[in-house]
């Protein structure tokens, strides 16, 4: 009987467990795509000088724009859908010849909006250039790397990705925590539920860990035993 009570708690345990691999693994996606490329901006606006990078930046600025929905400035309403292609073109446009701090930005973005127009594949082909580009600061090369195991979390070999990531997991590394979460999701999806552990406490542990990946990981932990 107790062998019986044991196999259902497991199997209850393990059907949590997919299930917050499902909600968590699209989620990292999404928050990705749609803020750890600002916190990008923002390191690299403390890098480096607005004035030397003005005509850049508006440039940038610009080519973002025509991804959001076109807004009328005498009624402040939107006027017309966004123009993804054309922000895709005028991004790829300006990563060619643009400085090396906007160039590795528009890269991200344009990555960011394959994604978005279903494109995976050409988005982690510019993720993976990315991060092997020896020209971009290591910080670019770093994000590109965390957005690629996001981008290939539920396709590629889990152990690869995460040996890939293990170097950004150490303190002091930008991206420390999302390589941290993307690590125990890639073990957990590995069947590493050890690992997935680790990886989970170093988070819920860490003082300096995001609040929302903070609760995320505590969440995992419960339900892996931890």
């Amino acid at each position: 009987m107790d062998n019986f009570i044991q196999e259902i708690e497991e199997d209850i345990r393990h059907d949590r467990q997919m299930a917050l691999w499902k909600k968590y693994g699209r989620f990292a996606v999404a928050i990705a795509l749609l803020t750890i490329i600002a916190v990008a901006a923002v390191l690299f606006w403390r890098q480096y000088t607005a004035r030397e990078r003005l005509q850049d930046g508006l440039a940038y600025m610009a080519a973002l724009d025509l991804a959001g929905p076109q807004i009328d400035p005498a009624t402040g309403s939107p006027s017309a859908a966004g123009a993804p292609d054309a922000a895709i073109n005028a991004l790829r446009d300006l990563a060619g010849k643009s400085t090396a701090g906007y160039a590795a930005l528009s890269r991200l973005q344009e990555a960011a909006l394959l994604s978005k127009a279903g494109k995976p594949g050409d988005a982690a082909a510019i993720y993976q250039a990315l991060a092997n580009d020896s020209r971009s600061d290591k910080v670019f090369r770093d994000l590109a790397l965390v957005l690629l195991a996001l981008q290939q979390i539920d396709s590629a070999e889990p152990n690869d990705l995460a040996a890939r990531l293990a170097p950004l997991t150490a303190a002091g590394n930008p991206w420390r925590y999302s390589a941290l979460e993307m690590t125990g999701l890639l073990a957990a999806r590995a069947g590493d539920m050890a690992k997935a552990k680790d990886a989970y406490a170093a988070l819920s542990d860490d003082p300096g860990t995001p609040r929302q990946l903070r609760a995320r990981a505590a969440e995992m932990l419960a339900v892996f035993g931890g």
